[in-house]
Order: structure tokens, then C-alpha cells, then sequence
């Protein structure tokens, strides 16, 4: 289990990783990191990209003391399009984006993160006069330990 250390958002970083191989062979233009859903800019925005989004964290029961925390983040991953693109290339990027992503591992700063699971995703996907977005959610188990 990853041990977080400098950055609680460091699953970001992992995501970022391993969706390195679309934006290189060209599948997606650009993969962001967005703060919100309103972050996330038609105007501004090279398409097909992939934004990523922290939705929060879930925490145990018991907090074992306050000590050392088992937390499962919730990180969106959301496929932006343009409408112009035909439907049937949406699903293709869909189903690479899933395959780069669902249930991989990954080694980031000397430890083994993931694997990143899907869940529901929290909202539906969404249409724009000119973009179409399509949300993927995928948890995470992380570590937090404020002593390391």
C-alpha cells in the first residue's frame, strides 16, 4: 500500500502516469489535473483530453488511534470530446482509457500504488453544444501517517 508522505493528491500523479501512453501515441492531446468540474473549459481546451479529478476520500470506521490511516480517494477520470468526432471513436477512447487505467498498479517514488479500481461514477455523463463528457471513477487505497 502507498505510503503518502509530501502530496495527498499524489494519486494524481500515478493516474497522470499511466494514461502517458495515450497522449503519446496520440489517442488524447493532453491530460489536466482540474480542481473542479467547472475547471473543466470547452474554450480552452485541446480535445480529446482527459481530465482528472479528486472527489474526495473515505475513511475507516475506527481510526486506529489517529495514528496511521487507511484511506480509499476517489479520483474521476473524465474523457472530453468534441460532438464532431463521430460516437464510435468516443466509445474507442473510452474503452483505451479504461484499459490504461482499470485495475493497474504503478511504481511512483520507490513505492507500488494502485491498483485503481472503477466504481460508479458520481455524475453522468454530460453534452455540450460542441463537446460531449464521458466520466470513469476509480478508487484508490492510500496510507496516511503524519510520524513518516
Amino acid at each position: 500500500m502507498y505510503d503518502i508522505k509530501e502530496n495527498y493528491l499524489v494519486a494524481g500523479d500515478a493516474l497522470n502516469a499511466l494514461l502517458a501512453p495515450l497522449v503519446t501515441n496520440k489517442s488524447v492531446k493532453k491530460v489536466y489535473q482540474a480542481n473542479e468540474l467547472s475547471d473543466v473549459d470547452e474554450r480552452s481546451q485541446v480535445t480529446p483530453a482527459v481530465h482528472l479529478l479528486y472527489m474526495g476520500d473515505t475513511l475507516p470506521d475506527s481510526a486506529q488511534g489517529g495514528a496511521t490511516t487507511q484511506i480509499k480517494q476517489t479520483w474521476l477520470v473524465m474523457l472530453a470530446c468534441r460532438l464532431s468526432i463521430h460516437e464510435a471513436d468516443a466509445g474507442e477512447l473510452l474503452v483505451k482509457t479504461l484499459s490504461a487505467l482499470a485495475g493497474k498498479s504503478i511504481d511512483l517514488h520507490g513505492q507500488r500504488m494502485g491498483p485503481f479500481l472503477r466504481i460508479n461514477s458520481p455524475i453522468k455523463p454530460r453534452f455540450s453544444k460542441s463537446h460531449g463528457y464521458y466520466p470513469l471513477a476509480f478508487s484508490v487505497q492510500l496510507r496516511f501517517n503524519p510520524n513518516l
